[in-house]
């Protein structure tokens, strides 16, 4: 009978002796196993064989990926303005083992080295940079924590800076800021606006001038060459006419009269005083530069001695100017 029940002791130390040798850690979980207190190994999720009574669990701990979330921390900037910022850090155990024996609290230490690392770096910028350099901040953090939890089997996966509170003054400052430099490129701007309008109108104006003045050239030109023309069939008819000379004569004579009568009928005009000599003088210094026998004989003579210029202009006073010499005769 005795043997019987040390027998039924036996198998059901046996059985729970065998039972206590195998340990079940879920998917997502890792486990630290000591032996007499000390490190014996790291257990996987799936079944893992300890010695009962020798091994103890010490510690079982998740392997995913885990979320850290501290309260807004009071920082300075680099212009000493006084904000508060919160934050956020993905972390995960890569190796139980240091952060079981290198590290006494996880989970503190990883706030504590959160807060300290966004003073750290929100203190080295200004507020401009903060505001629009969130993601470079970030970086710098999840450099400096990474470097703290080195040796602590952690690894960090990414850090980001939550709510930023800036004090009322500073947010209104920086409004008033901001609406000065609109206001300012809006100035610029219109400047340039201006500016670009004016200097379209300028090459407009110049452009406009440039086709007027070629106009104009061209008008000039034309009525020079319509005048030489002009001039050249006069030349020629007075030539070819056998009376062409009287002609001539005589539209000087009556243009020249008309000059004057002009001049006395001229609102702004006084006394003109004229000398009767120099009438015959110009008459004859223009008979002299045609080239034609007539002309030429005529010049030779005194004026009003010749029979081709018409009665009514043979009163006119001999030229006295022995400045002005006839043409010599090529003959």
């Amino acid at each position: 009978m005795e043997a019987t029940v040390l027998s039924i002791v036996f198998a059901l130390l046996s059985g729970t002796y065998i039972y206590r040798s195998f340990q079940i850690i879920e998917e997502g979980q890792i486990a630290l196993v000591e032996r007499f207190g000390k490190y014996q190994k790291t257990m996987e999720p799936g079944i893992n064989i300890v010695l009962p009574f020798l091994d103890r669990i010490a510690l079982i701990k998740s392997s995913r990926e885990q979320v850290l979330e501290i309260s807004p921390q009071p920082c300075t900037t680099s212009d000493s303005v006084s904000v508060s910022v919160s934050g956020v850090m993905y972390w995960q155990i890569t190796d139980l083992q240091k952060a079981r024996y290198n590290i006494e609290n996880v989970d503190k230490s990883l706030v504590v080295s959160l807060a300290t690392q966004i003073q750290t770096q929100i203190g080295r910028c200004d507020l401009d940079n903060i505001i629009g350099g969130q993601e470079r901040i970030n970086g710098d953090i999840l450099e400096g924590i990474s470097s703290d939890t080195k040796d602590w089997g952690i690894k960090v996966l990414r850090v980001r800076l939550g709510e930023i509170t800036i004090p009322t003054s500073v947010l209104q400052s920086m409004e008033k800021q901001k609406a000065a430099e609109i206001e300012k490129k809006a100035m610029i701007s219109l400047s340039e606006g201006e500016k670009t309008s004016e200097i379209k109108k300028a090459e407009a104006v110049a452009l406009s001038n440039k086709v007027l003045a070629e106009s104009e050239r061209k008008v000039r030109l034309e009525q020079t060459e319509a005048m030489a023309l002009s001039i050249e069939r006069i030349a020629k008819a007075i030539a070819n006419h056998p009376h062409g000379q009287e002609a001539v004569q005589y539209l000087l004579a009556q243009k020249y009269l008309e000059m004057g009568k002009a001049i006395g009928e001229s609102p702004s005009s006084k006394v003109l005083f004229m000398d009767p000599n120099s009438i015959p003088a110009a008459i004859q210094s223009l008979l002299a530069m045609t080239d034609t026998n007539v002309v030429e004989a005529i010049a030779k003579q005194p004026f009003g001695e010749s029979t081709n210029i018409p009665s009514a202009m043979r009163n006119i006073p001999e030229i006295k100017d022995k400045s002005i010499k006839p043409p010599s005769d090529p003959a």
